[in-house]
This record gives structure tokens, sequence and C-alpha cells, in this order.
């Protein structure tokens, strides 16, 4: 009967496929769908298949590193936490994030997810102590403590148009890790994403770095922002500290071209075997 049913679908068109509780593989579906319905949108089709292969790379690293605490920056709308969270990661999450309105909708996400593990803080981190202004674009997605160059107004229009300007606290790694339990019996990844201020993250962190076991961030190509390091500083940094490149998974491109400019960057902490 089964064989029937699949040979009659077939004729039909269509394909039948296995249900999974899997959240990658309801990624991975849920991508397909979307393509095989704009084949025509090439780039579309390409930062979609990148991203899947993102998220299995981040996958791979909390299982191999045995991770039990993700620290995420710059949580947005909790975008990365959710992803983990598909991942089939279980361990607690420490979100940043300074918006006003994204902290409350953060707060309500966890608690419509009975998510007990994920704890938001409503501050953001630097380099050092301070209050800084941030700007909230229309798409808050791109806000940031620094201003949008050309490129990134000529390539995203009215969502990097300025909605409004947020004074928020600005506190290190380092002077917050005690109390919130960041200390060396953890296992910790750090993802950070912070439009063009992830360098002063990672430099107010010099001490929480050396028991971090794995790094993402958005990586700059071509800047959007001003006063924005590169990919190439930020590595520069990173090896400094005992990182190497994990991953690359691009992320955007100028509209209309395959010309780069941000990617997820994965680093991790550097083998000890001989000659590596």
């Amino acid at each position: 009967m089964k064989q029937l049913l699949r040979s009659l679908i077939h004729r039909l068109g269509f394909e039948p496929l296995h249900y999974s509780n899997d959240g990658l593989l309801q990624s991975l579906l849920k991508t397909y769908n979307e393509l095989r319905l704009s084949a025509g949108k090439k780039q579309h089709y390409s930062l979609s298949l990148l991203r899947i292969a993102s998220l299995y790379h981040l996958k791979q690293s909390l299982q191999l590193n045995k991770i039990d605490l993700l620290i995420d920056v710059g949580a947005n709308l909790g975008q990365f936490a959710l992803d983990a969270r598909r991942t089939g990661y279980t361990g607690e999450i420490i979100s940043f994030e300074p918006i006003a309105a994204n902290q409350e909708y953060l707060n309500n996400l966890a608690l419509a997810d009975k998510d007990n593990n994920w704890k938001i803080i409503p501050y953001a981190l630097g380099s050092e102590t301070s209050e800084l202004q941030l700007n909230v674009y229309k798409d808050d997605s791109f806000s940031s403590l620094h201003s949008v160059n050309f490129l990134a107004q000529s390539s995203f229009g009215k969502m990097v148009e300025l909605d409004h300007v947020e004074t928020v606290k600005i506190h290190t790694i380092d002077e917050v890790a005690e109390s919130l339990g960041i200390n060396p019996s953890r296992r910790i990844f750090l993802k950070t994403d912070t439009q063009g201020h992830d360098a002063e993250v990672i430099k107010g962190g010099q001490q929480t770095l050396n028991y971090v076991l794995g790094i993402l961030t958005e990586a700059t190509v071509k800047p959007l922002y001003d006063e924005c390091v590169t990919l190439e500083d930020l590595s520069k940094l990173l090896a400094s500290m005992g990182f190497v490149y994990g991953g690359m998974f691009p992320i955007s491109y100028i509209p209309g071209t395959l010309e780069l400019i941000e990617l997820d960057c994965y680093f991790t902490r550097k083998s000890e075997i001989v000659g590596s």
C-alpha cells in the first residue's frame, strides 16, 4: 500500500518527505520550499544555503567543545539564541541587548518559551565602562554605536534610516563576568554581533577570552559603518589571543553583485597539536 501511495504521489509531481523533529532538518526543509518557489533569485539561493551550513557548523562547535554557556552579545530579537536551541543546545544562554524595546521582547519570548536557561541582560558590552549613544535604525538589526556610511545607505536604503537615538550603558565582559557566573569552570562560546563594535567587545574580555573555546562574529569585508574594523583587523586581534579560523559563511553582498560585504566568521581555540 505504501509503495502504491508513493507511486501515485510521484505521478502527481510531488515528493513525500518524512517528518523530523530535528531543528536543522526543519530549517533545511523550509529553505528548500522557499528556494523552490523563488528559483530565479540566485543570490537568495546562495545566502539561504550558506545560512544552513553556518547553523550546522555552530551545532558541531557546540557539541565538540561540550559548550555549557553561550554569551550572546548584540541579541537583537533573539535570532542567535533561537538558532542555538534549533541545533539542539539546551545549556545556559546569556544575551546582552541594549535597545529597550528589544529587551522587553526578549524577556517575553524567553517567558513564552518557558526557557529558564536564558538570561536577558539590559546593557551593551565594550572595551570600557561608559555611556554611549546608540543609533537605532528603521531596521533595528542594523542598530549600532557607529554611524552608517555611504555604502550602507546606497545598499540598504530606508532600512538604515535613523529612527531614534538611545543612551545606553556599556560594561566590559571582564567587569560583569563574576556576577553572571562566567568563570573558568564553564565551557564557553562567545557570539558577538554589534554592527561594527565587535573588536571593542573582545578588547573588554581579555581575561574572559582565556577560557572561551569558540567565537562567532559578524565580520566585515566592506564596512557599513564609520570607524569599523575589518575582518583582517579582527583576525589579527583574535590570533594574538590564541584563536584561528573555524569557518566562514557569507551573509550579505552588494545588491546585484557578488561583492562580499559581511560574513559569519567562526574562530576556534588553536590546537596544541605540533605543527598546527
